[in-house]
């Protein structure tokens, strides 16, 4: 699984629970902000140990790499409105800040069977690290609540041929990265008519 894939994968699984929720990467440049409820989601601190599982498929060498990366959610919602009732009868609409209660919410999602059975699908571990925070703040003249929570996210990595690059369709990264021979170079095979073999007494 490449890092683009990953992104794919994380926006899946928060689409499965959030459906009517626009997920954005907090990357993305030439945003307009929703006006109504949104996630961002920002990977950071990717961590993979020094060695790989290596296995050769169709005499192609492939790598495999637990990886370990730091996940970012941040919900920003306008809350619930709820009425309240004053000691002398008045009623009148309040906001309420849902933020921390929703990120729960989301959190016993993942922590269920059917969590567990969607993360063991997409190859992907999601566990959270630390508590929920509120970080609300009051913008213009709506009340915006904001929450955010870290996971720790666990996939696994592959590499695929003898410079480690190969993949279908390939291309250059966008930074210009790779070349086509270096995605098609292949092992040296070892040519068994050349092996000699001599016999000692």
């Amino acid at each position: 699984m490449t890092i683009d894939e990953l992104k794919e994968v994380l926006t899946a699984i928060f689409t499965e629970y959030f459906p009517n929720t626009p997920i954005v990467w907090a990357e993305q440049k030439k945003l307009v902000k929703p006006s109504r409820d949104f996630i961002t989601l920002k990977l950071r601190n990717f961590e993979r140990p020094k060695h790989q599982i290596t296995n050769t498929e169709n005499g192609v060498p492939i790598g495999y790499y637990a990886v370990k990366t730091q996940l970012t959610v941040q919900l920003f919602t306008h809350g619930a409105t709820k009425t309240v009732t004053s000691g002398d009868g008045t009623k009148c609409k309040v906001s309420v800040n849902t933020a921390l209660n929703d990120l729960m919410d989301f959190d016993n999602f993942l922590r269920s069977e059917y969590g567990d059975e969607l993360q063991d699908k997409y190859d992907v571990f999601l566990d959270a690290e630390g508590m929920a925070q509120d970080v609300s703040e009051v913008v213009d003249t709506n009340y915006e609540y904001r929450a955010y929570q870290e996971y720790t996210v666990t996939f696994t990595a592959t590499t695929e041929g003898a410079a480690g690059i190969s993949r279908e369709n390939w291309k250059p990264t966008a930074s210009g990265g790779g070349t086509k021979e270096l995605a098609d170079k292949a092992i040296d095979d070892i040519d068994g008519s050349t092996i000699v073999i001599e016999e000692t007494d």
